[in-house]
């Protein structure tokens, strides 16, 4: 169960990014539609489990499918690069907190060590996901555990109906990617560990978007803030310092799956492994300057739905 375990914490770090952890995502997807998001995210777990369960068993025909068809590498690419640029905007977020030369420090040092972990592979990101979502998963639950005291009157803004697209999207963003870096880790799986990967995986995600959910629909004004769990937990001093780290862990372990999804794709065109992971970790750098509220809200959308149409791809040639 040791194997199990390590990768359903290497899933859930490649899932609970920048967004969903600071409850910006949870809140563009599903809570906006009231309290029938309940039922969107039941949804959404249903096509968790059956995509991780196809990513960690298919991993083979899969990455031999993006290698054929080369002009999925572009959506791939594109996809990687916003997705990534959105976790290097979040960090930028979180470490404004700091004096000026303290947050330039902090970026040089994500930036060194996202170029030697995703330099070091799959093992670097094992390792790394195993090390840092324990203790995350922990101070998450503390904190929605804290925000489930904080109610107001939330008042969504949206057609209840427009769920049933969110849902699938919502599922595409956070698959198309990180799919990548399950079918590599899916090799040498017995259809148990792959049942009970893909399971507890989609069990752990269930758990913090039904509590996260229901944390902002108690919340007021949350719908419009950059970083809605921490606003809500800035209530609370302690709190804030737990979800200060839960979102900069989820930053940091989606940031480096992203970095090594793109040096994937980088080293067809650049020969030497270091320039194609320094070019993987800088480009997404430079695009972040978007800012992360305008990213999540706007460029995510368009990325799901190049994510359905990758996954949607992937399932056909599947089975044909």
């Amino acid at each position: 169960m040791a194997k199990v375990f390590m990768l359903v914490f290497l899933i859930f770090g490649t899932v609970v990014g920048s967004g969903f952890s600071s409850g910006k995502e949870i809140m563009v997807f599903f809570s906006r539609f009231g309290a029938i998001s309940y039922f969107y995210i039941a949804l959404a777990g249903l096509l968790f489990f059956a995509l991780f369960y196809f990513f960690l068993s298919r991993g083979k025909a899969i990455l031999k499918c993006l290698e054929k068809f080369k002009f999925l590498n572009i959506f791939i690419t594109f996809n990687s690069l916003i997705f990534c640029a959105s976790m290097f905007a979040g960090l930028k977020s979180l470490f404004s907190y700091f004096p000026t030369w303290a947050e330039i420090l902090l970026i040089a040092f994500v930036l060194v060590l996202c170029f030697v972990i995703t330099l070091k592979g799959i093992g670097g990101l094992e390792k790394t996901n195993f090390f840092l979502m324990p203790l995350t998963s922990v101070f998450f639950l503390a904190v929605l555990i804290f925000g489930m005291t904080q109610k107001s009157e939330f008042v969504f803004e949206t057609s209840t109906w427009a769920g049933f697209l969110y849902s699938p999207l919502y599922v595409a963003l956070n698959t198309c990617m990180s799919g990548i870096v399950i079918c590599k880790v899916g090799d040498g799986l017995t259809k148990k560990q792959t049942f009970f990967a893909s399971l507890f995986s989609c069990a752990l995600l269930l758990v913090f978007l039904f509590l996260g959910n229901f944390v902002l629909l108690s919340s007021a004004q949350m719908l419009h803030s950059e970083m809605p769990f921490l606003s809500i937990a800035s209530a609370n001093p302690i709190f804030f310092c737990l979800d200060y780290f839960v979102i900069l862990s989820g930053c940091f372990t989606t940031l480096i799956s992203l970095c090594y999804t793109l040096k994937i794709s980088f080293d067809k065109h650049i020969a030497k492994p270091k320039l194609s992971c320094l070019a993987a970790v800088l480009i997404p750098f430079l695009l972040s300057g978007i800012g992360f509220s305008g990213i999540v809200s706007f460029l995510y959308p368009i990325c799901s739905v190049l994510g359905i149409f990758l996954l949607c791809f992937m399932l056909f040639y599947r089975a044909n």
